[in-house]
């Protein structure tokens, strides 16, 4: 096991960040942000010298053009990757405060890491929450955008929408933390509703990216950041 020196563990800490976003992009988008990246962008500009890392996963939904890797097995490793780099970047940065923005399939893994639950749409059978109880009790924030996982009645839903998405939460799922959480959808939205309008499904960054702003820069004013 590596000892790091405290003089060394003291220069790392004056070295990070005040706040830390991770973003997740949707499915078949380029590596990077995809349409989160707005938002993403928005917290940046917000607040001083913070930073953003993209969470690394295929974001697939077996296409050729993403690599072919099912959706399930898509959401799997992005799960999996959500834990990883979120538990390592609390570990090298534990005072930092944390913001998770995803959007689609990317709103679904943050879904899965954050709220826990496990998700038998995919094959992901294990309950727990992936992200460590450390990181956990950093994350100020966690925008979903466009969230397949969604079902009608939870508390940090926003939008029209009053139906579920196509990879559902079971009836009766509470999120332990949705007072940390917004979930933006629309009732014609195909995927996280039950409309026929993709292009809905395409502009949450732009129709609720100031209110998502919103609530994530009081979330980390409560957080002290």
């Amino acid at each position: 096991m590596l000892t790091v020196p405290t003089a060394s563990f003291l220069l790392l800490s004056a070295l990070c960040p005040p706040v830390h976003v991770f973003g997740a992009r949707e499915t078949t988008a380029p590596p990077g942000f995809g349409s989160a990246g707005p938002v993403v962008d928005m917290v940046l500009s917000s607040v001083p010298g913070s930073t953003s890392e993209v969470i690394n996963y295929p974001a697939c939904g077996g296409q050729a053009s993403c690599g072919g890797v099912s959706y399930a097995q898509s959401v799997i490793d992005g799960v999996n990757a959500v834990a990883s780099q979120v538990n390592t970047f609390n570990t090298e940065c534990p005072s930092t405060v944390l913001v998770l923005i995803g959007y689609s399939q990317g709103g679904q893994i943050f879904d899965d890491g954050f709220c826990g639950g496990g998700d038998t749409n995919e094959g992901l059978t294990s309950t727990a929450i992936p992200i460590s109880t450390a990181a956990q009790s950093k994350v100020a924030a966690a925008i979903f955008f466009g969230d397949p996982r969604r079902i009608p009645g939870e508390s940090f839903n926003v939008g029209t929408c009053e139906a579920s998405g196509f990879a559902p939460r079971p009836a009766g799922f509470q999120c332990p933390f949705a007072s940390r959480v917004q979930s933006f959808c629309d009732a014609p939205d195909p995927f996280c509703c039950n409309g026929d309008d993709q292009a809905v499904h395409e502009g949450y960054a732009a129709e609720y990216g100031s209110q998502a702003l919103s609530f994530i820069l009081n979330q980390l004013s409560a957080f002290g950041a």
